[in-house]
């Protein structure tokens, strides 16, 4: 092996980019990389933009076949755990969302007042958006919209 610049391969360049530190099979595994504003993750691989739960379910799983959604058990955009990752066509993927309640814009799981505050509190003292999404089972989007003024306004 050369002396050279030390290149970090795959696997560890993707990893660099969730947040978490025990991979916790159970749980969420954030994307903490980029987005595109729509609540999914984005990582560049070999010159192309894909959906980062889509790369972490070849990274991890293996070929995606063409025309197959990678859809989420979990129901979290933002999340890349492979565990929570499998293959199911556009009507599948659309069947679960309508199923489970979603719809435009994915998951909208509804936050009660007591919660909406403590995403603010925790904002307030400094916490993470992606960590208080963690924790309050939510996408880092809405706490991130919370932490706007743009999403739960009217809540006090």
């Amino acid at each position: 092996m050369s002396a050279g610049a030390f290149t970090p391969n795959r696997y560890t360049r993707f990893l660099q980019k969730v947040g978490v530190r025990v991979f916790n099979p159970r749980a969420c595994w954030p994307w903490t990389g980029a987005g595109k504003g729509n609540g999914y993750g984005h990582v560049t691989a070999n010159g192309k933009n894909i959906p980062a739960h889509r790369y972490a379910y070849e990274l991890f799983c293996g070929p995606i076949n063409p025309g197959l959604d990678v859809c989420h058990s979990c129901d979290n955009r933002w999340c890349v755990n492979p565990d929570h990752l499998f293959l199911g066509s556009r009507a599948e993927n659309m069947a679960d969302m309508k199923l489970k309640g979603r719809g435009a814009g994915g998951c909208r799981k509804h936050l009660n007042e007591r919660q909406v505050q403590e995403i603010r509190r925790r904002l307030q003292a400094g916490d993470k958006p992606s960590r208080i999404a963690t924790h309050m089972g939510v996408n880092n989007h809405t706490v991130t919209a919370i932490k706007r003024g743009e999403s739960y306004e009217r809540v006090g």
